[in-house]
């Protein structure tokens, strides 16, 4: 599949053979000494980079591809050592970072970079809808919660991507609490989510102010008894000294905007405002 010039040599085929069949296009040159004979796949530039440069890793979008995190990339992503120092083609994007052992894997015979480590990099180049559908898709399956946070203790710089980082890790129970708890990092706000209060554990809870948000999803008041419940829990609350917003989670999928305005907007003003012994 992929073959250095090297080894051509070795089998008795002169360099101007080898450069013949690439002008009549029957042999590829992928890189610099790199060659194949098929047709150039993916994969087939991912040996090629790894063959070419032994101490690079392939990462970001071409790891997370490996890993069946993300669709094949129009390009191959790779990190290599700060030492080195390599023109690429543009087929082939470079990224320069000394790894930590812990942080390469091996699948399908490749160097690949940890499926944690390539999650956070793939953070860093995606789009904001690409990287939060990518942090739903798998933070907690694909990865494990307490991978990306040991990442999150760290890591440096980027105040943004750690908060994506946590909140991926602390698992939200349901798609509207994810959303809504997003909604609430972009807004600087960071709420404990599925945090104890007394005997009841709520989906929100903002401790300086006091404030308990919930998340009412389609299951809200599906019985006379679970009505009840819910009266108590909340006047218990209450009576506690919390101060509870309640949002359905159809409000939050239609008027995400409104209702994280409102509760950024609450939470603000009780914190300054609101003193507790």
């Amino acid at each position: 599949m992929i073959r250095t010039r090297a080894e051509l040599r070795a089998e008795g085929i002169p360099d101007s053979t080898i450069d013949y069949r690439c002008r009549q296009g029957s042999s590829t040159r992928l890189l610099p000494g790199i060659y194949c004979a098929v047709e150039p796949t993916t994969i087939v530039k991912c040996h090629a980079v790894i063959t070419w440069l032994p101490s690079a890793v392939l990462s970001h979008r071409t790891a997370a591809w490996l890993a069946g995190m993300l669709p094949e990339p129009p390009r191959i992503e790779a990190t290599a050592p700060t030492t080195i120092r390599r023109k690429t083609p543009p087929w082939l994007h470079l990224y320069r970072r000394d790894l930590q052992p812990d942080w390469v894997d091996l699948t399908a015979d490749l160097p690949v970079t940890s499926v944690a480590r390539t999650l956070l990099d793939c953070l860093r180049v995606l789009s904001k809808s690409e990287a939060e559908a990518l942090i739903d898709n798998h933070a907690g399956h694909t990865v494990r919660p307490q991978d990306l946070l040991d990442l999150c203790s760290g890591l440096h710089g980027s105040p943004a991507l750690r908060a994506h980082l946590r909140a991926a890790a602390a698992g939200f129970a349901s798609e509207p609490e994810r959303i809504f708890g997003r909604a609430m990092l972009e807004r600087n706000i960071r709420l404990l989510q599925n945090h104890p209060v007394g005997q009841y554990r709520c989906d929100f809870v903002d401790e300086r102010s006091s404030t308990i948000v919930e998340i009412d999803g389609r299951e809200f008041h599906s019985s006379p008894a679970a009505f009840r419940h819910d009266r108590r829990r909340q006047n218990a609350l209450v009576l506690g000294g919390w101060f509870i917003l309640r949002y359905a989670a159809a409000d939050v999928f239609q008027r995400l905007d409104a209702c994280a305005d409102e509760a950024a907007a609450a939470i603000r003003h009780r914190r300054r405002t609101h003193w507790r012994p």
